[in-house]
């Protein structure tokens, strides 16, 4: 970990606990929204009414130190309502009045009570951080994230969103109700929860350090294909009729190189990616009708997939870390330590200096450098009678061909007797 790492560890660590100041437990949620703001992305949230959907966005937003701002979703409300209006004078003049959407941290709660139309006025601010008012463009601020809550579909005047505002999203999370423990705190701690002493623990300009931080974790190209093969996988599944989009792969890239960053690492695991298969994917999926009678899930679907695919190994960075360490610190091997060796009479300061050093813990490499080191050291001790084995390495090839001409020279002398003892009989007849 670099120390740039470790001040953005000690902010997100402050963060994460002045948060849980106030809300009781949901350390997931806690995570993944934190992981979503360094992305630069933006977070649905679905639960039921009174699971702290948003208290969990305005305590976000305060402990960074950054705007923040709430509308209600409600069926008669209009798009001025959040992204602002021009106020027209009598005289003339006009004055924009700025929306609810020029802050830092925005919630939309129950944003499936709010009719397509007004949903839409979302869009550009969450895809381009702009929103375009009477032909004229504002930029929003930054960091900028939008938080909404939807009740469960089907609920008293809801309606599904569309799949362009659905897919904008980069994360869907789930907040449940608490478990009994966490439940008993929040009774027994509710005058504190209800009047939070909540102070920032971070700047603006941390959040978008931090952003870019982000943005310099290592992405090996066989996690690049790991979460290809997912989409993929996903596009052809029999029981879906619509598979995720080139924003669900950028939801997981982008997601894992923050949880990497949060965990306090510099390069990608698998583990980071398939954490984050539910919650970038899930919203994205679309199910067949009879896969929906078969009562089939798409948390169902992506477990199945996430089996079937194979995942890439883990931690290639981190053992080249570990054997680049490993080679800085093996020492050098000493004179003294090399003529312990039975049979060695004596070695040269040239001898020990090019002797190659074996690192520990290298595989593959290590067995060929003790082969290297075994014949250098042979080739510096004296041969025991060089008078004797040199020549005789010599004389080895000469005396086979000797031999050879020998057998060659028998055997024409046999071929010239024999004719001329058939040319002897042939003149005696």
């Amino acid at each position: 970990m670099t120390s740039k790492q470790g001040k953005g560890h000690e902010i997100m660590n402050r963060i994460t606990a002045e948060i849980s100041k106030v809300v009781i437990g949901k350390d997931e949620m806690k995570e993944l929204l934190l992981a979503a703001l360094l992305s630069q992305g933006h977070v649905l949230i679905e639960g039921l009414p009174g699971t702290a959907k948003t208290t969990l966005a305005r305590t976000f937003a305060q402990v960074i130190g950054g705007k923040f701002k709430r509308v209600q979703g409600t069926p008669d409300m209009l798009p001025a309502d959040i992204l602002g209006f021009h106020f027209y004078r009598p005289d003339g003049s006009s004055e924009f009045i700025p929306g609810p959407i020029f802050a830092n941290v925005i919630l939309a709660d129950e944003l499936n009570r709010i009719a397509p139309r007004t949903q839409a006025a979302l869009l550009e601010a969450m895809q381009e951080h702009q929103v375009t008012i009477e032909q004229e463009t504002h930029r929003l601020e930054q960091p900028f994230i939008v938080i909404t809550s939807q009740v469960p579909y089907g609920g008293t005047g809801t309606s599904p969103l569309s799949d362009v505002q659905i897919d904008r999203f980069m994360l869907r999370l789930w907040s449940a109700f608490p478990s009994n423990q966490e439940e008993g705190q929040i009774l027994r701690d509710i005058d504190e929860i209800s009047e939070p002493d909540v102070s920032p623990v971070a700047t603006l300009a941390d959040i978008i350090r931090l952003q870019q931080e982000v943005k310099k974790i290592y992405v090996a190209d066989s996690i690049r294909h790991y979460i290809v093969d997912i989409l993929n996988h996903l596009r052809q599944h029999q029981d879906l009729t619509l598979g995720p989009s080139s924003r669900g792969g950028i939801a997981l890239l982008k997601g894992a190189r923050a949880l990497a960053f949060i965990q306090g690492r510099d390069f990608v695991i698998p583990d980071d990616v398939k954490r984050l298969f539910i919650p970038a994917l899930c919203h994205r999926l679309h199910i067949s009708t009879e896969a929906e009678i078969d009562k089939v899930t798409a948390e169902a679907i992506i477990n199945q997939v996430a089996a079937e695919v194979p995942v890439p190994k883990e931690g290639a960075a981190s053992r080249v870390e570990e054997t680049d360490a490993e080679l800085r610190e093996v020492p050098r091997t000493s004179p003294d330590s090399l003529d312990d060796r039975p049979g060695q009479t004596e070695i040269t300061d040239e001898a020990v200096t090019d002797a190659p050093q074996i690192p520990t813990r290298v595989p593959g490499e290590l067995m060929m450098a003790a082969e290297a080191d075994r014949e250098t050291v042979a080739e510096a001790e004296p041969l025991s009678n060089p008078t004797e084995e040199v020549p005789t390495r010599a004389q080895g090839p000469a005396k086979r061909m000797l031999t050879d001409w020998e057998w060659i020279l028998i055997i024409c002398a046999l071929v010239v007797a024999a004719i001329m003892i058939s040319l002897g009989l042939n003149f005696i007849r």
